[in-house]
């Protein structure tokens, strides 16, 4: 029996239904981010053209509520509201940390998140609260994978993770005895999930500032991380076009696109044309078909292409390889294999080869490597 062929009733109705589903949803009614627009506005906040909305394959983004020009300033955070190591040493918790300086000196990192702990434990008392309610209470990072989560990852890539995780657990304990003898307040709620938690806000969601260069914090890493409210909940792309960073002349952080968005577009800036892995390793996410994105190749994973090889000649062509410097780059892109991979490939299915032969397989005018360009 033939199928009824559909009308246009029909097609109308699902095309609005596959309209529907694309379409961003503001949160317009969330009352974590209404406080805090109202806390930004309470504190010379002029507004702009942005508002949360959760957009399909993204999650929580911000959606332009009409035209954006090219050139545009579309987000500007006054000073007051921002936090960074200035912020800190400013506070109570600064004080503090110049008296234990003679004794040892912390990162900028430690430090933000100690002061993130000290506000969220301060409840509706911290002027921060409503900032500090709209973060989330938990993170996809690696410094919360599990162990078996961990051993899926790649050996290289498991490798990163758990230095990541030994990073957080050093910088907790290194606070310990600091946090014991000066924070008397925070000290039994100072555990190492809260400290995560803090820590990881910190790594994912700082921008650049202009070093603070404090004599009472360690040179380790630069001090120049800060929290801007409202900005932070603005996604990464690696084609936006944009502009950010502290305007001396305006005492605000602003956000300048160098690309118009049309109205209900979700807004990007780009936090750096990365690759997925590193991505994952910062902040927890992937970019679909990212440009920048390539899969590392052991030389381990190219040896089992070839099963019957012996002991003596893997060990003879792994010096020739070394030799010849041809294990850089053994990477695949979405453009394919690099042309490394094949000429490491070549070279391991070759029977009789020198270190002398090796140069002459791989000429510059190698087809092989014009054909992987």
């Amino acid at each position: 029996m033939a199928s009824k062929k559909r009308g246009r009733t029909w097609r109308k109705r699902k095309k609005r239904t596959r309209e529907r589903d694309s379409r961003p949803v503001c949160q317009g009614k969330d009352k974590e981010l209404i406080n805090l627009q109202q806390f930004m506005k309470a504190n010379d906040f002029t507004g702009c053209p942005l508002k949360p909305a959760i957009f399909p394959g993204t999650g929580r983004g911000v959606m332009a509520v009409r035209s954006i020009k090219a050139g545009e300033v579309i987000i500007a955070v006054p000073r007051k509201i921002l936090i960074s190591c200035r912020t800190v040493l400013s506070s109570r918790l600064g004080i503090e940390l110049k008296k234990w300086s003679i004794t040892s000196r912390f990162t900028c990192a430690q430090v933000l998140s100690l002061f993130l702990l000290l506000e969220k434990n301060k409840g509706a008392a911290s002027f921060w609260h409503p900032y500090i309610r709209s973060l989330p209470n938990t993170f996809t990072t690696p410094v919360y994978f599990t162990e078996t989560e961990l051993n899926a990852l790649s050996p290289s890539l498991q490798d990163k993770a758990r230095d990541l995780k030994k990073e957080l657990l050093h910088a907790y304990n290194d606070l310990e005895p600091f946090v014991a003898s000066s924070l008397p307040e925070l000290d039994s709620k100072f555990t190492f999930d809260a400290f995560r938690w803090a820590w990881s806000v910190l790594k994912t969601r700082t921008l650049y500032q202009e070093d603070c260069k404090s004599p009472y914090l360690s040179k380790k890493e630069p001090q120049t991380s800060t929290l801007v409210p409202m900005l932070d909940l603005i996604n990464h792309s690696p084609s936006a076009k944009a502009r950010f960073g502290y305007n001396v002349n305006t005492s605000c952080y602003e956000v300048r696109v160098l690309e118009p968005y049309r109205k209900y577009d979700q807004v990007f800036i780009s936090y750096g044309f990365e690759e997925n892995t590193e991505l994952m390793l910062k902040f927890g996410f992937y970019v679909p078909r990212n440009p920048k994105d390539f899969i590392k190749i052991n030389l381990s994973e190219l040896f089992e292409c070839l099963p019957q090889i012996s002991d003596d000649e893997r060990k003879n062509k792994v010096d020739l390889l070394f030799d010849s410097g041809l294990l850089s780059n053994q990477t695949c892109t979405w453009n394919g294999i690099s042309w490394q991979v094949m000429s490491v490939l070549q070279v391991l299915a070759s029977n009789d080869i020198d270190k002398n032969s090796v140069p002459s397989m791989f000429p510059k005018s190698n087809p092989l490597l014009e054909l992987c360009q």
